[in-house]
């Protein structure tokens, strides 16, 4: 039988398969490349966490040098899915969001997994959720960075 870390780690292991899985799903609904819809997502997520990204910050994210997330961000402008914007006094920094049809269009792909997700975080209580966060932060932060 295996020990409670193992079946944690393993835990760990089937949500990363499962979140990879649901990137590419993503992207096939959005009809995209997954490197692009895996990007879409990425920029999506930080966007409704109040911390839209920049384009070093996403190329970070999905593992790309900056040279090819640019060129992926200019696709995703072409698709008119992405804009570039300047929000921040210094004009030299720029963030990424996604458009108004990006997000039209997301809509009912993420509504359905979000509701899932709210029922599967209303089974624990407040400070359960409390060490799970503080348990997942730790560990995400020994693992390695881009």
């Amino acid at each position: 039988m295996p020990s409670p870390r193992t079946e944690v780690l393993e835990a760990l292991h089937l949500y990363a398969v499962r979140y990879q899985e649901s990137a590419h799903r993503l992207a096939g609904w959005m009809e995209l490349p997954t490197i692009d819809g895996t990007a879409l997502g990425e920029i999506v997520w930080a966007e409704s966490a109040g911390a839209p990204l920049s384009p070093t910050r996403l190329s970070e994210r999905i593992g790309l040098t900056t040279g090819a997330a640019n060129a992926l961000l200019t696709r995703l402008e072409g698709r008119g899915l992405v804009a570039r914007t300047r929000e921040s006094s210094d004009r030299r920094l720029v963030t990424v969001r996604a458009t108004d049809d990006a997000h039209r269009r997301l809509e009912p792909f993420l509504a359905s997994s979000a509701s899932r997700l709210e029922e599967a975080l209303d089974d624990y209580d407040d400070d359960s959720l409390d060490t799970i966060r503080a348990f997942l932060v730790r560990f995400a932060g020994v693992l390695p960075a881009g």
